[in-house]
């Protein structure tokens, strides 16, 4: 479901190519940028490396992270050496290869984009209740199962490693067992999409000088976004009135069951209590980041010569805060 990633069909064990497009969608050109195009390896070597000796990820989340092993830019002969060029003319000659899903995957395994949960067939029935009616749980059973897949992995990586995925619909995707439940998550797109804190942890003493120049540093406040944004507004925001329609789970038992997801993992790692108050999952009010908000009172459609960041206007309820309700 990624319009610029291809997969080789006949050869699944091959790598997948992701290649730039002149498409400006929600907030950049999707163009790939140089420096993080050539340091894609050493991004993913130091990605896959926390996983390898970190005992959690690695043998309890059992989770994939789908490596950018190779990549290459071309330098534009004009643009290139122009500090005002516009950014998306720097970054239309690139190729990264990803390492494939399918080798990874145990046998009787299947794997779907966080993006197929929200589909609906042309008669209204939800691809997510045919998964819990296939798998034989209770919805509120499969509903767990499906954020103790997701969440642990991508906590871990927050809390004790203060590092960010971008979970959203197509960067997240849910590995189910032969019942069709929720067993792990296999996560992709690190170039574009993997963030550490701007606040100093003793865990980033070992990134690599050239993984380090070119990852997006956040604020632990905003770094919580991605998570926010892309997992819980993006998707789950969107997931509940279909549970609440088709699978008679209201919204809040459903923001409950994250929530209890999240308090188990807390519970699981005591001795990171000052990261979960550094890393604020469960703040009362989450800022708004508004895509459109760029396009009609920032930049408009204007060039520039870098890309620009998300607007934030206001704030609203976390459904995860336990005094918070639901509003519209």
């Amino acid at each position: 479901q990624s319009v610029r990633t291809f997969a080789n069909v006949s050869r699944p064990d091959r790598h997948t190519v992701k290649l730039p497009l002149s498409i400006l969608n929600t907030l950049v050109w999707r163009g790939l940028p140089t420096e993080r195009t050539l340091a894609a390896p050493a991004v993913t070597a130091w990605v896959q490396g926390l996983c390898e000796n970190d005992p959690f990820l690695r043998d309890t989340c059992r989770v994939i992270l789908l490596g950018e092993v190779a990549s290459v830019t071309v330098e534009h002969p004009l643009y290139d050496h122009l500090p005002e060029a516009p950014y998306q003319y720097k970054e239309i000659l690139g190729t990264i290869w990803r390492e494939p899903l399918p080798p990874r995957l145990a046998p009787g395994e299947r794997a779907r984009t966080l993006a197929s949960l929200l589909h609906t067939d042309p008669a209204g029935r939800a691809f997510t209740a045919e998964l819990v009616e296939r798998s034989g749980l209770t919805p509120a059973a499969w509903l767990t199962r499906l954020f103790a897949a997701l969440l642990p992995p991508l906590l871990h990586f927050l809390y004790r490693y203060g590092t960010v995925f971008s979970p959203h619909g197509e960067n997240a995707i849910v590995v189910f067992d032969e019942n069709d439940v929720p067993v792990r998550l296999a996560i992709k797109d690190f170039v574009d999409d993997v963030n550490i804190s701007a606040h100093p942890l003793p865990e980033h003493d070992t990134m690599p000088d050239e993984v380090r120049e070119v990852l997006l540093t956040e604020e632990p406040s905003f770094l919580t976004q991605f998570i926010h944004s892309g997992l819980f507004v993006g998707v789950f925001r969107y997931l509940s009135p279909l549970c609440e329609e088709q699978l008679g789970v209201g919204e809040d038992e459903f923001w409950s069951l994250v929530r209890a997801e999240i308090v188990r993992h807390h519970a699981r790692f005591p001795e990171l209590k000052e990261r979960f108050e550094l890393f604020d999952m469960l703040t009362p009010e989450i800022e708004r980041l508004c895509l459109n908000r760029n396009r009609l009172h920032v930049d408009g459609y204007r060039d520039r010569s870098s890309r620009p960041h998300a607007a934030i206007h206001g704030t609203v309820p976390n459904p995860l805060h336990p005094a918070a309700r639901i509003r519209e």
